[in-house]
């Protein structure tokens, strides 16, 4: 068996071979139209979307252009797409001139289409289709024996395997890239190479072999006088360094790059980047605060949207740290408006891209149809295969805006969850309480206090995303929000959280945040009314197939309050909870009960809340 494969992959290769060696392409480009393709690629680095607009004319005005000069345009333009960021034209593009240049029986320029459509793909995150690309062009390159391509298609693989984590794979890329190169004159091309072998042993905290290869990357740039690409070097060392721990000399190079910048007017943020997370390292919290805001504005310049969200998050840490709530809430907020700009934009890319999908579907259904209308004896078979293939695409369009419908209904069930456990009531209240026990000279309880409430912000903001959580986890986060409740109202009442012995907290899996709307009713409209000490009871217990949840005070009791405040349920946030609860589909939110509570002489004292969740 394994000889008869082999037999049919050497008479595969054999026709392959000769196929290319006997098709001689008999269509040539005009020397007018390969001077103005040169002018356009040359052009296209400096305003690629100019140039789309340059090779577009140049079909339309170009009188009996041939096939070949048809398929070299139209690669051009797809390099163009790419170069801009339009991923998605970008692939569509170069698929029609793969196809183009196969029909000319053109390898070489088929190689180069597979290396672009495999870096489109990466960029977009389909990652299997651009491996199946790269290695196409890989099988190319080494029958026709063209370096350049072979070693782009190991750099692509490089590329893949190095998001996808798995270092080791990738560096064995790259070194069958390197040596490729070894005898080359590409200064350009072997620059990258090292670069990325330098990136592949920093992921591996192999530092001297990337600070190596850095510095063999470096000098060729200062030779070549390539000044963008040496201050890329210069700032990829400081990072170096900083993982290194070598602290001085991560500084002197990232203060190089800075410099170099300066000199060629180029506006960059990672050295600023690189100085914010040294100094930080350094507990240099001032100078660190500096640099993360000089990054910043430059990402804000450049629209960076996933680099502003990075050094915001930084920001808000030394705001936290340096005791700044204030400026901390604001850049939280500032934050969080520019992460829900993100999702908008990758949904906006998600349906753009389903969109594209669906046009290409529609245009070989079309095909098909067109070519089954000369076929009169298969008409009705062929009719039947075109309606399911429609009713298919219309179906899974359906489900995939039910999807989205649900993905949106579940990210606003989330944004009012969390407006609705951290109110700035609340934050700026507990702030103030934190303010006057800093005030009072106790800084070891001020700090304690900062520590729990930050942990507390980051537990909302983690969990609120989260579908499940451990119930260890969940009375956690219950805890500290009681105890940072207890320093809000100076502690007013004391509590009691008990959860029966036979439940193990760590594998018993809950929604986040299930507990804390019924604790804060428990405090705002119940103890913190109350004359005198009050006390706060959460119990978990378990029968066959449910958790059973107890919230209990021995407050003033629903009546009072909301006569006095006129309180509705809808404070309580217990819409909210019973919507999430009718999304687990189990039937829970019916066993939700508020119940008064009354002393013998029938005087309120306090409310019970309980409800199950099934667990099994």
């Amino acid at each position: 068996m394994n000889r008869l494969y082999s037999l049919t992959y050497s008479v595969i290769t054999f026709v392959v071979v000769v196929m290319f060696l006997s098709c001689k392409n008999d269509v040539e480009i005009r020397t007018s139209i390969e001077n103005e393709l040169a002018k356009i690629d040359s052009a296209s680095y400096v305003d690629p979307q100019y140039t789309i607009f340059r090779i577009d004319s140049l079909i339309t005005n170009t009188s009996n252009i041939n096939d070949a000069e048809m398929a070299m345009a139209w690669f051009y333009k797809g390099e163009d797409y790419y170069l801009n960021d339009q991923f998605f034209d970008a692939i569509q593009v170069h698929k029609k001139t793969y196809d183009l240049f196969n029909k000319l029986g053109d390898p070489y320029n088929k190689g180069r289409c597979l290396i672009t459509l495999s870096a489109a793909h990466i960029h977009l995150k389909d990652y299997e289709i651009a491996q199946e690309y790269a290695l196409e062009a890989l099988h190319i390159a080494q029958l026709i024996q063209n370096h350049r391509i072979e070693a782009k298609a190991y750099n692509q693989l490089f590329h893949l395997h190095f998001l996808l984590k798995d270092y080791k794979k990738a560096l064995t890329y790259i070194h069958k890239s390197d040596s490729l190169f070894k005898d080359s004159k590409d200064t350009t091309s072997i620059i990258a190479i090292k670069s990325n072998i330098a990136s592949a042993h920093l992921q591996l905290k192999s530092y001297n072999k990337a600070l190596k290869n850095y510095s063999e990357a470096l000098t060729l740039s200062q030779h070549s006088n390539d000044t963008p690409t040496l201050v890329r070097l210069l700032n990829n060392i400081g990072y170096a360094y900083i993982e290194a721990q070598d602290y001085d000399s991560a500084e002197k190079f990232l203060r190089g790059a800075i410099t170099v910048n300066k000199n060629i007017n180029a506006i960059n943020a990672a050295p600023f980047k690189g100085l914010g997370n040294l100094f930080l390292i350094r507990n240099q919290t001032d100078s660190a605060k500096i640099n993360y805001q000089k990054a910043l504005k430059i990402f804000d310049l450049k629209k960076n949207h996933k680099e502003i969200i990075a050094v915001s998050d930084k920001l808000i840490s030394i705001s936290i740290m340096l005791g700044d709530y204030h400026e901390a809430l604001e850049e939280q907020m500032r934050r969080d408006s520019i992460q829900k700009l993100v999702n908008n934009i990758e949904k906006d890319q998600l349906l753009s891209f389903a969109n594209v999908k669906y046009e290409v579907k529609e245009q070989e259904s079309q095909l098909i149809h067109q070519r089954e209308i000369n076929e009169t004896n298969r008409l009705l078979f062929s009719s039947a295969i075109i309606s399911l293939i429609l009713l298919l695409i219309a179906l899974g369009f359906f489900f995939y805006n039910l999807k989205l419908r649900s993905a949106h209904k579940a990210s606003e069930l989330e944004q009012r969850l969390l407006r609705a456990q951290m109110n700035p009531h609340f934050i700026f209240n507990t702030l103030a309480a934190i303010q006057n026990i800093t005030l009072e000279g106790n800084s070891i309880r001020s700090s304690n206090h900062i520590a729990k409430f930050s942990k507390l912000i980051r537990q909302n903001f983690d969990y609120v995303r989260k579908e499940k959580i451990s119930l260890d986890k969940e009375m956690a986060m219950i805890t500290n929000y009681i105890e940072t409740q207890q320093l809000r109202f100076n502690e007013k009442f004391d509590y009691q959280i008990k959860v029966d012995a036979n439940i193990q907290k760590s594998a018993i899996l809950v929604p986040p945040m299930l507990l804390q709307p019924f604790v804060e009713n428990a405090i705002e409209y119940g103890l913190k009314h109350k004359q005198g000490k009050g006390f706060l009871k959460v119990f978990i217990s378990k029968d066959n197939k449910h958790l059973i949840f107890t919230v209990e005070d021995n407050g003033v009791g629903r009546s009072i309050v909301a006569r006095q405040l006129k309180v509705s349920e809808g404070l309580h946030a217990t819409d909210i909870f019973k919507e999430r609860l009718k999304r687990r589909g189990k039937g829970e939110e019916k066993t939700f009960k508020i119940e008064d509570l009354y002393s013998p002489e029938g005087s309120p004292m306090g409310t019970r809340v309980t409800f199950k969740l099934q667990v099994l």
